[in-house]
């Protein structure tokens, strides 16, 4: 069968999402050499190449990469330009696909939990189109098991198949330091130990604000800053959390990196006393697995996605819960019995998560439906 993936948001800097397409890419046609693949992507993703043709890959250049357009445009063209069996394609399903067979990728469903926080046009259509598409659908993936009972609890889907497939990290990208010498990544950004890491996209849902708050909490005579990389999505919410800084009195010691580079990403992780993520929700949260990766322990908020991923290797507060995470963070600056466990339980909980374990349960679940 001829299959397409599309992979708009390559080269986006769009972070969990476009790290789980650009796998999808790598893995899944070398584990399914019986399907021919076709992949959509953008004219920045095609220059930089960052699929490569093969085999059974073919690569496409889309002529127009904005989500609605291309749904209702675009990808109905070229599933009959190509001849396309089955399609997959993230959260929103295109219009008119006669039969092809629609693979939809589910990885979370904030925006439909927290409407106050997505606002826009753009917000409001996956609001309203995500019933259609999980409905149409002849196979909806998900990250982790947690989205699956969501997707079921608020849709009420009977005999859609439903499938986690876990995402993966690599750790040949994401491994402990070998030394305790400076790296110079984080020399080059002026960055002093010690500080607690947080990376993730910068949206209210990430929950920075309690981060903020406990860092203020931490005892005076722990001199520990805060270092925060990833793309501001929402600049009001960015601008929300300077004020706070300065109303805490802790903005010399808040370090907004913005987007970093995979390579600074990871020294960033090796050198940090702890990383933190506070998130009110998440589909799966990779970064706490990059940091586990790289030796680091981590502290997540209690919420449902973490504790199916990371219950016994991280610590966890209340996301409201300022002073109990602030007593987490103080507990890790220094060496002890504690930080060495962390470490430890979570570098060998990295082992059971990889990219191909996450695309042979892609093509597992894709051969069933296929077959059926």
């Amino acid at each position: 069968m001829r299959i397409g993936i599309d992979a708009h948001v390559l080269g986006k800097g769009i972070g969990g999402v476009e790290r789980v397409v650009e796998q999808m890419t790598r893995w899944l046609p070398a584990l399914a050499p019986e399907h021919e693949f076709v992949i959509f992507v953008n004219r920045r993703a095609a220059q930089a190449q960052r699929v490569a043709p093969g085999r059974n890959v073919s690569v496409v250049t889309l002529a127009v990469a904005h989500p609605l357009i291309e749904r209702s445009l675009v990808l109905p063209w070229l599933i009959r330009r190509y001849r396309l069996g089955a399609l997959i394609v993230q959260r929103l399903a295109p219009w008119g696909c006669g039969r092809c067979q629609l693979i939809l990728t589910v990885h979370d469903l904030t925006p439909l939990k927290f409407p106050q926080d997505y606002r826009g046009l753009t917000n409001r259509l996956v609001r309203l189109l995500t019933r259609d598409s999980v409905r149409r659908a002849r196979l909806i993936l998900t990250p982790t098991q947690t989205i699956a009972d969501e997707i079921k609890g608020r849709f009420g889907l009977a005999g859609t198949p439903i499938r986690a497939y876990y995402n993966g990290v690599d750790t040949e990208s994401f491994s402990p330091a070998t030394s305790g010498a400076p790296d110079p990544a984080v020399e080059a950004l002026g960055l002093t130990k010690p500080y607690v890491f947080s990376s993730g996209a910068i949206e209210a849902r990430k929950n920075l604000e309690t981060v903020y708050d406990a860092l203020a909490r931490v005892p005076g005579d722990t001199p520990v800053r805060l270092v925060v990389a990833g793309k501001v999505r929402d600049p009001s919410y960015a601008a929300a959390l300077e004020r706070r800084a300065r109303a805490l009195g802790i903005a010399p010691r808040v370090h907004q990196l913005g987007f970093v580079d995979e390579a600074t990403l990871a020294a960033l992780y090796r050198h940090a006393a702890c990383f933190v993520t506070a998130s009110k929700d998440e589909g799966f949260n990779l970064p706490p697995l990059e940091a586990m990766a790289c030796g680091i322990p981590v502290i997540c908020s209690d919420i449902p996605v973490h504790r199916e991923l990371f219950e016994g290797h991280a610590l966890f507060f209340a996301p409201n819960a300022p002073e109990a995470l602030a007593a987490a963070m103080a507990g890790l600056l220094a060496p002890s019995a504690l930080q060495r466990d962390l470490r430890e339980g979570g570098i060998a909980l990295t082992h059971e998560f990889s990219w191909q374990r996450a695309g042979e349960r892609i093509v597992a679940a894709l051969r069933d439906v296929l077959a059926a």
